[in-house]
């Protein structure tokens, strides 16, 4: 396949369980062809063991629309994925990286942890269910309520270190 007319390589770039141990082999694939490469996606749910599923974290959501059962909320594996990632695809010469996502809109926090949705967001922040007790402030911001998670802090960090060098 001729790349000419392209002008970069975007590629969602997900580790998980399968490809950890390659994974950096497969970042370096990308740049066979001599452009720059743009990780359009990569990032995790906030549960334990969602790194493990990278892309399919969101398959903790079951077809009858409950959090599969004994899932636990664990804000820190985004955070560890992310400080695992961002280094490496610098390192690798990578142009530039976006975690998917800022926010799972569709997909609302909650308390009971069968209907917390969220957790099967890679949002870096949870959306409000417009349902929970407590939660009548207007937002500072058009949509719906937010809060950041862990990793909105962490990301921050990060970018904010890039930025010094």
């Amino acid at each position: 396949m001729d790349r000419t007319p392209f002008d970069i390589v975007g590629v969602d770039a997900y580790r998980n369980s399968r490809n950890a141990s390659h994974y950096r082999e497969q970042i370096r694939q990308h740049f066979a062809h001599g452009k720059p490469v743009a990780v359009t996606e990569a990032g995790c749910c906030a549960y334990r063991g969602a790194a493990d599923l990278g892309a399919g974290g969101w398959t903790v959501i079951e077809a009858d629309g409950l959090v599969r059962a004994g899932t636990v909320r664990d804000e820190g594996e985004q955070v560890r994925y992310m400080r695992d990632l961002l280094p490496l695809f610098e390192e690798e010469g990578i142009d530039t990286a976006f975690w998917f996502s800022f926010a799972g809109f569709e997909l609302p926090h909650r308390a009971d942890p069968r209907t917390d949705l969220d957790l099967g967001s890679y949002g870096i922040v949870k959306i409000l269910d417009s349902a929970t007790p407590g939660d009548e402030s207007t937002p500072a911001h058009p949509g719906p309520p937010w809060e950041p998670k862990q990793a909105f802090y962490a990301l921050a960090e990060l970018y904010s270190g890039a930025a010094r060098r």
